[in-house]
């Protein structure tokens, strides 16, 4: 019998022996790609599932000086919050080697489809952590990277090499070196930061008085924010570094939600100063540059798109607060959200596509989003209060504020609401998210 060598062979035998020879010749030619597959997770893919993952405490040869554990610890929640990820219990599991390797049978053993390593040690004051990525069933190292910084700033550095697990993963850099704003929900109202896990707690501000809706400059030095400071309802900016305070637009009425262009060369807000609120763009400086509507109506809350060419905003012309789009130059709006007859606070998320804002249903407010032509409408909590959505700066996770714990706190959930979790320790509302790492 001749022996079969060839592709030309191969068609030839499948158009003799019909479709099952024909399945083992589609697989023959994709097992080498199969074999070579780069592990990735395909953001874009319907019904996205979860990829296993494993990260064991890091390891060091200085014991007692950091724990391991909790360097471990703040990566895989970093990981978790994202919703990308099953994290693989491996407590109990000896996976690394002695030389601090993964053991890629055990790892396999686990279910973990991927596992990330970290050794560490302190020279000087500064922290030295080595990071690690694999793909375990290619048995192979897809990251590897030295990161350096102080030992008081071993959170930051955490999240710098969860930044770039995400990136290797996905190819969108991560997000978890930004920072969240939000207002203290008790008197006096002033503004805190904080990591997105809810670490490094800050104060911001020390006004003295009701604060509201804090936004971000493009570049992350200073914020936007609404203040009471002279008994009028003003627009004030915070350089972050200074801690210089000045004044941006002080016009009689409300001055109020303001946020800059992606480019930070415009900021949008509601401005009352002429009668009803109606939205406009104005200078960094407060100068006004363009009146965007005028209707009737009650127009408040514009959020940019990420390309800066639309705005969307919430206007009540209709009898109850809808979302409205109109483009940032000025022209005809267009209404956005149909369901429903109370629907507030939308904001933009980086990918261009969806808008989340806030409903009232059955009574109760709810996060939910939209696309930006009106379709796919999805309600993405249920339990309490949940109100003031923000994105990330990738687009993946939504920063709201949530009653459903007694009182109301800050939460973080993924882009399809599957996970949700509190991360303020104190309690906030009107979350808003830097676009840039610090």
């Amino acid at each position: 019998m001749k022996q079969i060598s060839d592709k030309s062979s191969w068609v030839g035998l499948t158009q003799r022996r019909g479709p099952a020879a024909l399945i083992l010749f589609i697989a023959w030619l994709l097992c080498p790609l199969l074999a070579h597959s780069k592990l990735v997770i395909d953001l874009d893919a319907p019904g996205l599932a979860r990829m296993p993952i494993a990260v064991p405490d890091f390891i060091s040869d200085q014991p007692g000086t950091l724990s391991g554990r909790e360097l471990a610890g703040i990566l895989k929640n970093d990981l978790y919050l994202t919703g990308l990820f099953n994290i693989v219990d491996t407590s109990s599991l000896p996976i690394l080697t002695s030389d601090g390797h993964p053991d890629y049978e055990a790892c396999a053993r686990a279910g973990a489809q991927a596992i990330v390593t970290g050794k560490f040690q302190i020279n000087d004051g500064q922290l030295v952590v080595e990071g690690r990525l694999y793909d375990i069933a290619l048995k192979k190292m897809e990251l590897g990277k030295r990161f350096t910084a102080s030992a008081r700033e071993q959170r930051h550095l955490i999240h710098r090499f969860g930044d770039r697990v995400m990136e290797a993963l996905t190819g969108v850099p991560g997000c978890f070196t930004s920072r969240i704003i939000f207002i203290r929900d008790s008197p006096p109202k002033e503004i805190f930061a904080m990591d997105i896990d809810g670490g490094d707690l800050r104060q911001v501000t020390s006004t003295g008085t009701i604060n509201m809706s804090p936004k971000w400059a493009p570049d992350g030095r200073s914020i936007l924010f609404t203040s009471y400071l002279n008994h009028n309802p003003d627009l004030w900016r915070l350089d972050l570094e200074s801690m210089d305070l000045r004044s941006v637009s002080n016009r009689p009425g409300i001055n109020a939600a303001a946020r800059f262009s992606p480019n930070g060369d415009t900021v949008a807000l509601s401005l009352s100063f002429n009668g009803a609120p109606n939205i406009f763009t104005i200078t960094p400086e407060g100068q006004i540059i363009n009146r965007l509507t005028n209707s009737r109506g009650n127009d408040i809350s514009p959020t940019w798109s990420p390309d800066g060419t639309a705005l969307a905003y919430v206007s009540d012309q209709a009898g109850t607060p809808q979302i409205y789009i109109i483009p940032a130059k000025g022209g005809q709006p267009r209404r956005l959200t149909f369901t429903g007859n109370y629907n507030t606070e939308p904001d933009w998320s980086p990918t261009g596509d969806l808008i989340a804002f806030t409903a009232r249903i059955d009574g109760k407010f709810q996060v939910c989003t939209i696309k930006t032509d009106g379709t796919n409408y999805r309600v993405l909590t249920k339990q309490g209060v949940n109100q003031d959505p923000a994105w990330s700066p990738d687009g993946r996770m939504i920063a709201f504020s949530s009653t459903r714990d007694g009182r109301r706190l800050i939460y973080l959930m993924d882009s399809r609401g599957e996970i949700q979790v509190p991360i303020s320790s104190i309690s906030g509302k009107a979350p808003a998210w830097s676009r840039i790492a610090r």
